[in-house]
């Protein structure tokens, strides 16, 4: 009898060992998975781009977020052909949000899914040198058959400026900084219908900066 309950302990032992290595390996899995849809997206990007399709702005989509976003951090919606994008922004001096009062943003940064997914997949995830610089997502744009992305942080003299980032899309999905400026406090453009993140595209309205000044975040890719 005492051998028996003896192997019984040994064989319990050793299925909640299995299972223990199991439940460590599944993020593991789960994280190539992302990898792999977003390399894929990615590519999916670049041919329509190489197509000389452009982007357009959008309306919700009311795809299903992951759970650490809320939908009052997103302002603006885009589509590429059959591709979805959202700029997820956080609170800074220069963009104010309506938030729950119990949730706490942290992720900042692009999600992207295909037409008719539920869902959306984080694509690049924006993080600051400093954490008071306060990075955001502004537009997104097509210019000479590259998808270009607008960034601008808090550290301006107020009253909604900062120093903006222009980053292209790179076919190793990367994303490369093109441009730096200052951006300004004018947002009465016409072409953008007085829209403040619209704005941020219209590069000759801006005063350029050294690309060195522009060195306080990072497009990070892998989870």
């Amino acid at each position: 009898m005492k051998s028996k309950i003896l192997m019984t302990m040994i064989l319990a032992t050793v299925f909640l060992a299995g299972c223990s290595m199991l439940s460590l390996k599944e993020p593991t899995k789960q994280i190539e998975n992302n990898n792999e849809q977003k390399l894929s997206f990615t590519a999916q990007i670049n041919q329509s781009l190489n197509n000389s399709l452009t982007i357009e702005e959008i309306d919700n989509p009311n795809l299903t977020l992951p759970s650490d976003i809320n939908t009052g951090q997103i302002k603006k919606y885009f589509k590429i052909d059959n591709i979805l994008f959202a700029l997820v922004l956080r609170n800074s001096m220069n963009v104010v949000l309506s938030l729950p009062t119990d949730f706490t943003p942290t992720f900042t940064g692009v999600l992207v899914a295909g037409q008719g997914n539920p869902q959306w997949t984080k694509l690049i995830e924006i993080k600051d040198t400093e954490e008071t610089n306060k990075n955001n997502p502004y537009y997104l744009m097509v210019d000479n058959q590259k998808l270009l992305l607008t960034i601008v942080d808090q550290n301006g003299a107020g009253s909604g400026e900062g120093i903006m980032k222009v980053f292209a899309l790179q076919e190793t999905s990367n994303w490369k900084l093109e441009s730096c400026y200052y951006f300004g406090g004018n947002y009465n453009d016409p072409s953008t219908d007085s829209d403040y993140f619209a704005f941020s595209t219209k590069f000759s309205k801006h005063t350029s900066q050294p690309i060195e000044s522009c060195n306080n975040v990072q497009l990070v890719f892998n989870e």
